[in-house]
């Protein structure tokens, strides 16, 4: 009784033996509204990153970033709002922390990054559904309810293969013990051998060959003849279907040759075929293998065809000048190893463009060099532009002011060079200028050129103006109506067609105010049929599409299956045959008869 006296007061607990505790933690209920908040902001970064008409560098940065946002934020709730015991809390950060770095060994190439982007994320919302079931229920079930819940959403990911991602971010998925394509093309070549060139016969450039990326002057259009335009009568015929190895290198064409580049096995190769056929005449294999998981592997680049020589760069930055007719190695150089090159995100990717007696490519700002000229005859290094940053970009002839010069895009905005020596005759950054460059620029005369902003940011028309050797440069208008990604586009009386994102779009030269803005090809490529007035569209589905190019609407002329699969590749046309390419297989189409 005496314990039980305070400054001479009676303690209501006198008569009890103990007084209340206030409840142990350990038997709160979870608080689980911030949870929701967590999970509420991931699911908005993983909208927002399969939107595909959100510009595509804030649609990738949302699905890499998300993750990380959300952990944070995750780990708030979890640490200091959950009001869950320590030993549940221990719980959670196991089940979640130990699978992501206990399953990477068993992930399969370039695929370690699925788990974060999407194991993270399910693990968050594993444990959000375990806890809303068991909420009332002793800490004990909590636990084992977590761990249970948990630990079942990590088990799809080793038996899962991402393949990549298509355009808008949505992952490619086979099952893990199901073979590639890769593998299934190798496993066809192996023991084979290709067709034996009996001959050096010159390879020389023919009337309609298409020698570069892009075509003869890398503005993705065709010297076809007119063709008939009523595809549902009269639909392209397939000539020819091979497998090919993955890569999103274009085909080139020179005097009845294809010449691309594939990744087979652990080497990056460079590759010629008969046009006619589909027939393999020779391959230059070297060791290197580049993967991420977005694009998967392979080489980026197209090949270029020059005075009988074939010049390639690999996504691991090794330059090649090749013998056109034969295949055989005339120098080679891994410019990682040799001149420091930086091997950007999604490889190596810049086409190589012959100019003013050079070899041209972009080394991504190594040892201050960015755009660097080769030697042709020896790969010996002439002349470098140290510009710095990722690019994706290659180097674009143009003739501008009465010059020929060469367009770059680059982290300061655009600048004309001469091939030459490398000296810069402009440099000018447009208004809205982002990076990382992707599309090429076009000049579209002698005193305008076309240049896309950054990736998903819009087009910009520049009128250039020369007086001796003084020039201006200004802008005449900027557009976010067209916002092309990595899809190029072309100019045809008057218009520009290309991509706002995944959907094709009409704006007008003069003032860059849209005409039209429908059809769905996804992040597909266009060739534009001069002679026909059409459009013709690899879409990132494999289909091949004929459009007008009609300005007052949008009219699909006919729609064929052409190749299954995520298509990137450029598409090319010589003559009435259509050349088409993706990671998987390439295949021939004769264009309906030429119209009379």
């Amino acid at each position: 009784m005496r314990a039980a006296r305070r400054n001479g007061r009676m303690s209501p607990y006198a008569m009890n033996d103990t007084a209340p505790t206030p409840p142990a933690a350990s038997a709160r209920t979870p608080r689980l509204w911030p949870l929701a908040i967590v999970l509420a902001v991931q699911a908005s970064a993983i909208v927002m990153s399969l939107t595909p008409s959100v510009p595509n560098f804030p649609r990738f940065a949302a699905l890499m970033a998300g993750p990380a946002l959300s952990v944070l934020l995750f780990l708030v709730w979890l640490l200091g709002l959950s009001r869950m015991s320590w030993s549940e809390r221990g719980t959670v950060f196991a089940a979640i922390a130990l699978p992501l770095f206990a399953l990477q060994p068993l992930m399969q190439e370039g695929a370690n990054l699925a788990l974060w982007i999407y194991g993270v994320p399910l693990a968050m919302l594993a444990t959000a559904v375990a806890l809303s079931l068991t909420r009332a229920s002793a800490p004990g079930t909590r636990r084992k309810a977590i761990a249970a819940l948990v630990l079942v959403g990590w088990i799809p990911f080793p038996m899962l293969r991402i393949d990549g991602f298509v355009g808008d971010y949505t992952p490619e998925l086979s099952w893990r013990w199901s073979p590639t394509p890769e593998e299934r093309m190798l496993a066809a070549r192996e023991g084979a051998a290709p067709v034996a060139v009996t001959e050096a016969v010159a390879i020389t450039l023919q009337p309609g060959d298409w020698p570069s990326y892009r075509g003869p002057v890398r503005n993705g259009r065709a010297a076809a003849p007119p063709v008939a335009l009523d595809w549902s009568q009269s639909p392209p015929n397939e000539a020819w279907r091979i497998d090919v190895g993955p890569g999103w290198s274009s085909f080139i064409h020179v005097d009845g040759r294809l010449f691309t580049q594939e990744q087979r096995g652990e080497q990056e190769a460079v590759t010629c075929y008969d046009a006619a056929t589909g027939a393999e005449l020779w391959s230059s294999a070297y060791d290197g293998r580049f993967t991420e998981v977005v694009s998967g592997a392979g080489p980026r680049a197209t090949p270029t065809f020059h005075d009988g020589r074939i010049y390639a760069l690999g996504a691991l930055a090794v330059l090649s000048a090749c013998d056109a007719a034969t295949g055989e190695v005339i120098w080679r150089r891994d410019l990682v190893a040799d001149m420091g090159a930086v091997i950007p995100m999604w490889g190596a990717s810049a086409s190589p463009l012959v100019a003013g007696g050079h070899v041209l490519v972009y080394l991504d700002g190594a040892n201050g060099r960015g755009l660097v000229a080769f030697d042709p005859a020896t790969g010996e290094e002439r002349w470098s532009k140290a510009w710095n940053g990722m690019n994706y970009g290659s180097a674009q002839p143009a003739r501008l002011g009465g010059e020929d010069l060469v367009l770059f895009t680059h982290e300061e905005g655009l600048s004309a060079l001469r091939p030459d020596d490398g000296s810069v005759a402009w440099t000018f950054l447009p208004s809205g200028w982002k990076t990382v460059p992707m599309i090429q620029p076009q000049a579209v005369d002698d005193d305008t050129v076309l240049v896309a902003l950054g990736d998903g940011v819009g087009i910009a028309r520049l009128e250039i103006t020369r007086d001796g050797d003084a020039w201006t440069i200004e802008e005449a208008w900027s557009s976010t109506r067209m916002r092309p990604s990595f899809n190029d586009f072309v100019v045809h009386e008057g218009h520009v067609y290309g991509f706002d994102q995944s959907i094709l779009t009409c704006i007008e030269l003069e003032t860059g105010e849209r005409a039209w803005r429908r059809g769905r090809y996804g992040f597909g490529q266009l060739v534009l049929l001069e002679e026909a007035d059409a459009l013709l569209i690899a879409a990132e589905s494999g289909d091949l599409a004929l459009v007008s190019t009609d300005p007052s609407a949008q009219a699909e002329l006919g729609r064929v299956e052409l190749l299954d699969g995520k298509t990137w590749n450029h598409p090319i046309v010589v003559g009435d045959r259509v050349f088409a390419r993706n990671g998987e297989t390439a295949a021939c189409a004769v264009l309906p008869g030429v119209v009379q």
